[in-house]
């Protein structure tokens, strides 16, 4: 499945599949608002016509942070991330980026392998980072991988 850049009127859905995934979803006005940022990029992977996964990046002095990842929660495990992902690598790495961040509640298993997988390591921690949605908060692990050799 090709990737394709997000734009801003893309926003609609994007929020729904965020809403489809975490607790405290964003507004479309506030992807929209990123979308048409020129330090953001979106990328989304689309299937018989609907958004299916998707992840958003601020981009800073040579550096990008993911802001958000999501897939549709019926093919989650299928790969979508994954592609998403090494995707997103490969398009900072032709814009010159040197380092990607991120941060992943400490209890959320399938991101954190599929971080490790992807070659992000650990930089540190923010305990009680995530609490909505949550009896008991989670602290935020902080990631991020060179791209730079």
């Amino acid at each position: 499945m090709p990737l394709v850049v997000l734009r801003p009127d893309d926003a609609g859905r994007v929020a729904m599949l965020h809403a489809a995934g975490f607790p405290d979803p964003w507004r479309p006005s506030a992807f929209r608002d990123l979308l048409t940022e020129s330090t953001s990029l979106g990328l989304g992977i689309e299937q018989h016509g609907g958004l299916v996964g998707f992840v958003l990046v601020q981009i800073a002095a040579g550096e990008a942070d993911i802001l958000t990842i999501a897939t549709a929660p019926e093919l989650k495990r299928t790969g979508i991330a994954t592609q998403l992902m090494q995707g997103l690598v490969s398009r900072l790495g032709e814009r010159g980026i040197a380092r990607i961040t991120l941060d992943v509640a400490e209890d959320n298993a399938p991101a954190r392998a599929l971080y490790d997988r992807l070659g992000f390591a650990e930089d540190g921690r923010r305990p009680n980072y995530y609490t909505t949605g949550r009896d008991i908060p989670a602290a935020a692990i902080l990631m991020s991988r060179n791209l730079s050799v």
